[in-house]
């Protein structure tokens, strides 16, 4: 972490430190012990109550995972002799089991809240943040004013009942710098670029195709593809319709879809590459045959070499470059929180959920998930620890410019994704040169009225 975080971390010790006696007479009169730290039963009063004693933990595989999770756990009791017991639940499975522990009554003293339906779904049972917001190093001003801002958007009542913890975009793409040195091309900016890679390839590397990414059954990334697209000409394309009812076939849509069909059409980008799903496209990569992936920021673990080596992918060096542009000056991405972090009105033990909340995602817990590189960090100001990448120049530059992507981004990345799965499909038929680009955006446009997709 950076030096200000530190400086975080002592202000947060501070603030977590003592229970006065007015504090315990007031935790009496709400029902709570003083060593349970938690609030009123209906989660307004401010958490009192000193940091011990022991923490049940949620969050879902891969946010930010197992091992990650092992070792804030460790680094924590070790800071401050709190014991946490870290649940990791299937993904698939997760929003299910969290419901059915929350109606049980079982302990949960943080609960990890995916973004989207499920936010809206387990509101009621999160204490709102300015329960707990003195507890947090830097209160929520210790986040990205952007994040913060998002965090309203999940919530009905554009309140605050969870901190954002970190953030991923989409798309964007990874690209095989030996096949590019080797191609005699710079990494592409612009679509006329990306043919003239497309010839050189032809010319010195036959078979290996320009640019992949998840297609096939994985339509939901065809979605994803054309989006970044339109957010390239209309930047706030996408949160005009999430958010303001504004129609799905506006013009960006329908001249992106076009642009998309036409890179297919002129021979720009091959059409093999359409029947690869998500791990077929990562394989082709991986293994050489494709000089370009696209993808969401959350594959990033590319840019480390020892990552690489474990997983025997054999690219020497990766490289990251914004989805090409007809004006490269419009290139972006879409992006938005994948984990935030609450603390449930029920939980046992509130203020030590507040200071575990506050050690990783502000403080110098922070750096022991953020290494991983699947998550952008909400920390305000964060930057990653030179160790993780070491001496690699194009990775460090690769991931500093996913930071710079994220954080400024086109539009929300907040999917509607059973509807996106469907347009998915019909970008696809576009690419394919099934279907026009007006006839993909009006049947996106009917499927988004028909109410099954809101």
């Amino acid at each position: 972490m950076n030096q200000s975080t530190h400086h975080r971390s002592s202000r947060g010790r501070a603030r977590a430190a003592g229970l006065t006696l007015t504090a315990a007479l007031l935790l009496a009169a709400c029902g709570t012990s003083a060593d349970g730290g938690a609030a009123s039963d209906d989660g307004t009063a401010e958490v009192n109550g000193e940091v011990a004693g022991a923490i049940t933990v949620w969050t879902w595989d891969g946010a930010p995972g197992t091992e990650a999770m092992d070792r804030l756990a460790a680094a924590f009791e070790r800071k401050t002799g709190v014991k946490v017991d870290s649940k990791v639940v299937s993904r698939d499975d997760y929003k299910q089991q969290a419901q059915l522990a929350l109606n049980a009554g079982e302990g949960i003293d943080v609960l990890g809240v995916q973004p989207g339906q499920f936010a809206t779904e387990v509101q009621s049972r999160l204490m709102p943040v300015s329960a707990y917001q003195s507890r947090l190093a830097d209160g929520l001003d210790g986040y990205r004013p952007a994040a913060v801002e998002q965090i309203r958007k999940l919530y009905k009542d554009d309140g605050v009942h969870s901190v954002p913890f970190g953030s991923t975009g989409s798309a964007v793409c990874f690209y095989n710098a030996r096949i590019l040195d080797e191609a005699g091309v710079r990494p592409p900016e612009t679509w006329k670029d990306v043919r003239k890679l497309t010839d050189a390839l032809k010319a010195r590397r036959p078979g290996t195709l320009t640019l992949v990414k998840p297609s096939g059954k994985d339509t939901w990334f065809e979605d994803e593809f054309v989006l970044t697209l339109a957010g390239q000409r209309d930047p706030g394309f996408f949160d005009s319709v999430r958010y303001d009812g504004k129609p799905w076939n506006a013009s960006a849509y329908v001249t992106a879809l076009e642009r998309y069909g036409e890179l297919y059409e002129d021979g720009t980008l091959q059409r093999s590459g359409l029947d690869m799903g998500y791990t077929d496209a990562m394989n082709a990569f991986n293994t050489g045959k494709a000089a370009i992936v696209c993808n969401g920021s959350w594959e990033a673990a590319l840019l480390k070499k020892e990552y690489r080596e474990e997983n025997d992918i054999a690219v020497p060096s990766v490289g990251v470059l914004p989805v090409p542009a007809d004006d490269p000056s419009g290139r972006s991405l879409r992006s938005f929180l994948d984990i935030t972090w609450g603390i449930p009105k029920k939980a046992r033990n509130a203020a030590a959920a507040a200071a575990f909340i506050s050690y990783a995602t502000q403080e110098e817990g922070v750096d022991l998930w953020a290494g991983n590189l699947g998550f952008v960090p909400s920390a305000k100001d964060w930057k990653l620890a030179p160790d993780v990448l070491g001496d690699d120049t194009l990775a460090s530059e690769g991931y500093a410019q996913i930071v710079d992507l994220i954080n400024d981004p086109s539009s929300d990345r907040n999917n509607m994704s059973s509807f996106s799965d469907v347009v998915g499909g019909y970008v696809l038929e576009v690419a394919r040169g099934r279907m026009t680009a007006r006839q993909a955006a009006d049947k996106g446009q009917k499927d988004l009225d028909s109410g099954l997709y809101n």
